[in-house]
Parts: structure tokens; sequence; C-alpha cells
């Protein structure tokens, strides 16, 4: 009996089961694979990825071993052959070396395994000698830039893709090839080090589109180690915990996703093959529920709308193999409404697990979250190393991105290769919201001779950033029908603005709307500006309200503090090239942004936002009155039948009805008559 990689011993089991449990996911393969048949491949690599065709090589060789049909060998070949003719592996970007490459690597790989005994000689040698090439190519290339590429990028989705292609490919080959071995403990050796440097907590600074693009090439790895090398990195945190890394992260209706840091579009996240292979090592019906659910009504949206590459419908073949068919559905109803990523330092909280719920998530961390930034700057000072990939996160600290009834009302802007702070939520100072983003000047950017401002970002931003640059989580609880979170990221501005404290405070109360108040101090007077970045223009109602209405969904926004401020309503076009290997795929999005600002240079201020989320043909039934008295300042929300009162002081001692309160914070809920019906002391300093 044949042992076949990521089938193992499995194959006439699955050959029974798509009669019947697995009959429509094998529809699915056969569906995918007619679709094959209908691709004039081209002779000659063209001018873009061509990271599809090994998978389309998998799926055809799937079909074929499953069915013996000749005619998916045949056009399985077909495909093999033009690929293993290509005298290069990639187009314009790292030839040979990378992606493009070790996705071929990984779909071929496989089809070699699966199919290798039903080739002539001839093919069985041309095919190997092109898998021995081209993995010596990714190798050599590893071994010469180790310290100073994706080689040694532990945290980062190239050296995890890169890696599994090659290993992929030398499992497939170890028996006719001795140099795999060499390749397979180097990379046994790397991700020794990746599964032990990856958040516990199962998150992702890059995003869950990179999530989604990576997810695969982990389990892979992880598979292929256990069977050969009787390792189980399914054992690790990170594995178990990722997948609510990813469920949290989805906006209420599923389809949609969270997207902080580089996420093409907020469609570009799922993938069924994930979802049901972690639902089959973890008996996770949670896993499965969103697998069947996005198999069942979300996949050719995905599939179409999408802008990730290769997508998700050439996974056809993962999502077969990976199926456990005896793994329960169960759905996310009875799972906490909050979870908090500590290492991300990633809130997310929801009112509901219902389509029309309002979703805020929050972010707060050094950059690529605390383990990464810890251990590699380790790596740096002990090898000298750089092994800080940050391309995909973003000067976003601090940053919050907002759902409700379906329509995004706080958007992110999702996918910007410069990392510039003002396409982000959050507060900058004089223009700036990170060291190295631009050549801080009291209060004035740099001049283009000092920066290049069309290069900033993945050469600028993280380039210069000190290890004491951070931001973090000061303070995070869920109790009394309060959410409440610290973020504070002072650290992460340039030292000349001597910047003491930039602390966002964020509280959900159980009535469903959101209380915002950043804190300002400095040495030095600045213009700090307060935005928040939208699908639709914000209209002003009145001195300190406006009004925001997207689709289904909308919110009021109470701008209370600074009491002398200057409020705008703008737009911004962004313009991103997708990759390198398609430089006319232009991207394109408007951010509709409303901005805040101290009249005047100020060192210390208080921003004080009250968004009020309601549907489209909602009332607002709630009155705003803010509250000031010394060095407390507050809110008093006014509904039909209550009174709901914040109050902050930055001393951490609270003066409320002749009463010293010890916090920072308090709420009261008091009825109409004035009864306290509830009270919450908390962040207590």
């Amino acid at each position: 009996m044949n042992d076949f990689l990521l089938i193992n011993n499995n194959l006439p089991i699955i050959q029974e089961e798509i009669k019947n449990v697995k009959h429509t996911h094998f529809i699915r393969l056969i569906e995918q694979c007619e679709l094959y048949k209908q691709e004039n491949l081209p002779d000659e690599h063209p001018p873009t990825s061509i990271t599809y065709m090994g998978m389309a090589a998998a799926n055809l060789s799937l079909a074929f071993l499953l069915t013996k049909q000749r005619h998916y060998l045949e056009e399985a070949k077909r495909w093999i052959f033009t690929v293993v003719g290509y005298n290069q592996w990639g187009y314009r970007f790292l030839v040979d070396v990378d992606l493009s490459a070790s996705w071929l690597l990984f779909g071929l790989g496989l089809s070699y395994d699966w199919i290798k005994d039903y080739l002539t000689e001839e093919e069985r040698g041309q095919f190997l000698n092109k898998l021995i090439l081209q993995g010596n190519k990714m190798y050599n290339y590893g071994e010469k830039n180790r310290g100073n590429s994706w080689s040694t990028d532990y945290f980062q989705n190239h050296n995890w893709i890169n890696y599994t292609g090659l290993l992929t490919t030398a499992y497939s080959i170890q028996n006719e090839y001795e140099g795999s071995y060499v390749w397979i403990e180097t990379i046994k050796d790397n991700f020794k080090k990746v599964f032990e440097f990856m958040p516990e907590d199962g998150s992702n600074y890059e995003g869950t589109a990179y999530w989604r693009f990576s997810i695969n090439f982990f389990l892979t790895t992880a598979d292929l180690i256990r069977k050969f090398e009787s390792i189980d990195y399914f054992k690790t945190d990170f594995l178990r915990n990722t997948f609510y890394y990813r469920l949290y992260q989805s906006s209420p209706n599923w389809e949609e996703n969270i997207n902080f840091g580089d996420v093409h579009d907020r469609r570009s996240s799922h993938s069924i093959s994930a979802y049901y292979k972690i639902a089959s090592e973890y008996d996770n019906g949670h896993a499965q529920w969103l697998g069947n659910l996005v198999k069942n009504k979300f996949l050719f949206r995905e599939a179409y709308q999408s802008k990730i590459f290769p997508g998700i419908l050439p996974e056809a073949f993962l999502e077969l193999i990976w199926y456990n068919p005896y793994v329960k559905e169960k759905s996310p109803d009875g799972l906490p409404l909050n979870a908090f990523f500590e290492d991300l330092g990633l809130l997310s909280m929801r009112s509901s697990w219902k389509k029309n719920a309002t979703h805020l998530s929050f972010k707060s961390s050094p950059a690529g979250g605390h383990k990464q930034w810890k251990i590699s700057w380790d790596l740096e000072k002990k090898y000298g190393w750089r092994t800080r990939s940050l391309t995909h996160f973003h000067v976003d600290f601090n940053s919050f991105i907002l759902i409700h009834n379906g329509a995004t009302l706080v958007m992110d802007e999702g996918f910007n290769r410069t990392s510039r702070a003002e396409i982000h939520n959050i507060i900058t100072v004089d223009g700036t919201g990170c060291v190295g983003e631009k050549i801080w000047e009291e209060g004035k950017l740099t001049d283009p001779v000092l920066f290049d401002l069309n290069s900033k970002g993945i050469h600028n931003v993280w380039k210069n950033v000190p290890q004491e640059a951070i931001a973090f989580i000061e303070s995070y609880t869920n109790e009394g029908g309060y959410t409440h979170i610290v973020g504070e990221s002072s650290k992460m501005y340039y030292p000349e603005m001597k910047l003491k404290r930039n602390a966002r405070h964020i509280i959900n109360s159980e009535n469903g709307y959101f209380i915002i108040l950043d804190e300002l101090e400095s040495k030095k007077e600045h213009i700090y500006t307060w935005r928040i970045h939208s699908e639709k223009l914000a209209t002003r109602l009145s001195e300190n309200k406006y009004e925001m209405i997207n689709g289904t969904g909308g919110m009021n926004i109470h701008t209370l503090y600074p009491e002398n401020s200057n409020k705008e309503v703008d737009e911004m076009i962004i313009k991103e090239i997708m990759t390198p290997q398609r430089p006319k795929d232009i991207r394109k999005i408007s951010l509709k942004t409303l901005k805040v600002e101290n009249c005047k240079k100020e060192r210390n201020t208080i921003f004080l936002n009250i968004l009020v989320p309601k549907d489209i043909f909602g009332i607002d039934e709630v009155i705003i009155k803010k509250i000031k008295s010394g060095n407390q300042n507050g809110v008093e929300i006014r509904g039909k039948d209550f009174f709901e009162i914040f109050i902050f002081s930055k001393d951490g001692k609270i003066n409320y009805e002749n009463k010293i309160i010890n916090g920072k914070w308090i709420s009261i809920v008091k009825d109409i008559n004035g009864n306290i019906l509830k009270q919450k002391i908390y962040y207590k300093r």
C-alpha cells in the first residue's frame, strides 16, 4: 500500500468517502479540474505570478489518484511539463528563490509523490531533475543570504512558504536524491525556531490575509514533520489557538474580515482547507462550522472578489484530503464576545454573534508583536541578523476598526506600503505617528532630500526604529457590563518631541456606545490630530456633533474635547501597487476622514469623543453633556430611562458627590429619578 504525502495510508478510505460523506468535496475537486482543461498554457514564463500552476498540478494529480481516469493524468502532465519547461520560476522579483518557486515546489512536489509511478522513465527523470535543480536554487539562496533574507525571517510568511515548498519536494524525492536530506535538516532546524518563536495566542501581525496566505503551509509542515520526524508541532499553542485569531477577526457577517495589517480587501481571508485541517486535528467544531459556512455560502464570492493570488479555488485538493466528516459543527454562539490576543495587543469585542452586531477591534503593541520584537533584537545582538521583516505591519498603534449593523463605520486602509500614520485611526503629533515615518523638525515635515516620500515605508519606517520604541496595552478589563482598554504609544514618536504620554482609553458600555479618550502629555508644545476614516463622509449636525451613515448602519460622533478645536471632513485617495510581479495592478481606495485638532500648540490636552452606533433609520435617543471639574473630565449620557456618567481623572483620584474615589475612571448608572443602579470603579493605579 502506498504511503502518500498528506494522504498517508488513507487513499482507499478517501476513495470510499467520496461516494458519500465527501461527495460534495469530490465534486468541488472535479469542477476545479475541469477549469484547468480550458486553460491555454504559455510556452514561456508569463509576465506575472505562476503560483497557481503548481496547485493545478496537485489538484489534477489527486483527481487521477482517486479515480484512475487517465485524462486527469494527461492533464496533470500538461501542466507539470509546461512548468518544467520554463527556464525560470518567478517573475521580476527574486526569480527562482521566492514565493513563485516555493508554491511550485509545494504543488509539484506533491504531484511527483502522487503520480511518479504512472510516468514514463523519461518523464520521471525530467520531472525529478527539474525539482532537484529548483530545490537547490532555493536552498542555496537561503544559505548564502542567511541573516539577511527570508531564510532567517522566522516571523514572516516568505520563510514559512519557501521552506514548506522546499520541504514538500524534499520528502517527495528523498529516496532518489541524497541532497534532499541536507535540505530537510536545515528546514527542520528552521521550523523548530519558527514554532518556538510564534506567539502563543495564535495571532499574526501581518493581518488576516497573510494569515490565510500562509496557514496551509504551517499545517503542511506540521503534518510532514510529524510523519517523518515524529515531532508534533500540532501540540504548540500557536497552532492550537491560531484559528481563534481568525475567527475573532471576522466581521459579524462572516464574509469579511477585520483588516489590520496588509489586507488587500475585506474579503481575502478565508481558507476552507485550513479550517478543516484545524477541525480535524483538534476536534474543533467551531472550525468545522466556519469551513462549511464558507464552502456552502461564500466560496465563489470569496474566489472572484478576493485579490489574494492564487486564491481559494485551487485549494480544492486540500479541502478534500483534510475534511473530516466526523467532526461535529459547533456555532460560535457559546463563545465569549470578547477575545484579547495579548502578544499583538489586539482586542476584539462584539455585542453578539448575530450579523447585525456591533464589532470593535483595537490594537496596540510593539511592531510585529511583543514576542517578535524581543526575540528579533536578541538575534540581532547575538548574530547580527536582521530578522524583523515588518513589511506588512502598519503604523497603527492605538488604532481601531468599528462595524455596526452590517456597515463599516470606522475603517482601516488595509494595504498601504508606505506605512503612514495618517491613514489610520490614531493620534498624529505634528503630522507624524512613528519614529522613522518622517524626519521630524519642530512641527514641520521633512524636506524630500532627507527623506524620499515615494519610498517611505518598508525601507524607512522600521529601519531606524529603536528597541525602546514600543506601544503596549496598559490595562484591560471586561466585567460588569463594561469593556475598558488602554493602549499607550508615546515611545513610538520621535524622542525630540519629548512626548510623555499618548494613551487611548476605550470604554464600551453595555448600552452600546463607545467612550474614546486620548491623553496627550509632552514637554513640548504640539498640534495633535485625532482622526477616524470611513467609507462615507460625515455630516456636521452641530458644533460638536457629526453623523456618519453607511448603508444599513450609522453612528453619531460627539466631539467634546478639546474645547477649542478645529474640525474638518475631507477625502484622501490612496493608490498602491498590489505586487511587484503585477506592476499595473493598482489598488485605489478612498478614505473619508473626520479630523479634530487643538487650535493652538499645547503641551498637554485630551480628546474625548463619544461614538453612538445606530441603525440607518434610528433616532439618536441619547443626550450628551460634557463634565468638567478641575482635573476631571467626563460625559453624561442621558437615555429614555437612565443616566450614565463617566468621569476620568488623570491623577487617579475622582471627586464625585463629595467623595474621593481612587481610580482613573468611574462609571455610574442612575435611573431618571437619580437613584444609583450600578457603579463601577476601574483602572486603579
